[in-house]
């Protein structure tokens, strides 16, 4: 009796983690209860989705060409949620962040976000708020990275350098000057301090070496 249902929970427990699996590598499987297709993007959300987001993902698009590894790539799927169940569920273990792209898939999972604001939350005291289309931009870039360089090196690259481009494509930070003086001050280790300090550094390599994203990872 007690090997029969150790059984059992072990093929309960193996079918969970098969469709963890598959939802992980298919978030559309999660029934959204809204969703467009835009160009090569196709977009599923929480919420209604305003037209503004096509405004959204121009100016997530134009900061992206600038950068001199930008291509074109094969579309993306992004997955608005309203910091509920489905963030959590796709984002464990971690949560505390603004968005996630996967590799391989390269779907981004985004955090809590307005639409009609242009803007996405983390939940952070400090550093708790930045632009939807910069946050698109920061991991569509990270996408970048994986492409160009390959998924292997792109691991290897230092935190700082990685987070701190992908903050110098989207233009902006998390952190205000302000805040990042008050934390130093307090000595408070913020996670958002590594890409502050990252994209200050990533944009004086730019400007020594032409702006080459092909020099900053390969010097």
């Amino acid at each position: 009796m007690l090997s029969s249902m150790s059984r059992s929970l072990r093929y309960l427990l193996s079918g969970v983690l098969v469709l963890w699996f598959a939802v992980l590598c298919a978030p559309q499987l999660l029934a959204w209860p809204d969703s467009i297709r835009i160009g090569q993007t196709r977009i599923y959300a929480e919420e209604p989705i305003a037209p503004k987001i096509r405004s959204i993902l121009a100016r997530s698009d134009a900061l992206l060409k600038s950068s001199t590894i930008y291509s074109d790539g094969d579309g993306w799927r992004i997955f608005l949620t309203n910091g509920g169940w489905r963030w959590r569920l796709l984002s464990f273990p971690g949560g505390g962040a603004f968005a996630y792209s996967k590799p391989l898939t390269e779907a981004i999972i985004v955090n809590r976000n307005s639409i009609a604001k242009d803007l996405a939350w983390n939940g952070q005291t400090f550093g708790g708020q930045r632009t939807l289309s910069g946050v698109i931009a920061h991991e569509r870039t990270h996408g970048l990275i994986r492409s160009h360089f390959g998924l292997l090196a792109a691991t290897r690259f230092p935190t700082w350098k990685v987070e701190g481009y992908c903050d110098h494509v989207a233009g902006e930070s998390s952190l205000t000057q302000a805040d990042y003086t008050k934390l130093m001050r307090t000595g408070t280790r913020h996670p958002a301090i590594v890409f502050f300090e990252g994209r200050r550094k990533v944009a004086r390599i730019l400007l020594s070496n032409g702006q080459s994203a092909d020099a900053l990872f390969r010097p």
